[in-house]
């Protein structure tokens, strides 16, 4: 007789909380480094902003996201190799999209000082 494993709920509880966190962290790290920003433009580095400062609670979302997106369709029957194979381009597509976008307004942010000097 075949038996079906059981769905992931763990794990889709688990990508969740996952991004949730470290999502909350990556918007306080933006609020606070734009803040930085606004105070004092002149020695604050955009370079910086990109780097490994927001780039760890950045990459806690997207593989939370991966976690929870692929863990929510082997509630639907899909193989672990399937889920995956299906979640994974999609979470570093769209999480490289997003992050092009956030350097360009960090660029542009930087660009304006320099326009301003």
């Amino acid at each position: 007789m075949y038996n079906l494993p059981q769905p992931p709920y763990l794990l889709i509880a688990v990508g969740l909380l996952m991004s949730l966190s470290s999502g909350v962290v990556f918007a306080k790290l933006i609020k606070q480094l734009v803040q930085d920003w606004s105070e004092n433009p002149t020695t604050c580095n955009i370079s910086e902003m990109k780097g490994f400062t927001l780039q760890i609670p950045y990459l806690g979302i997207a593989s939370g996201a991966l976690i929870f997106l692929s863990s929510s369709l082997q509630l639907f029957g899909f193989t672990n190799l399937v889920a995956y194979s299906i979640c994974l381009p999609l979470t570093i597509g769209t999480g490289l999209v997003v992050w092009i976008q956030l350097s360009k307004i960090l660029d542009k942010m930087a660009q304006g000082i320099k326009k301003e000097n």
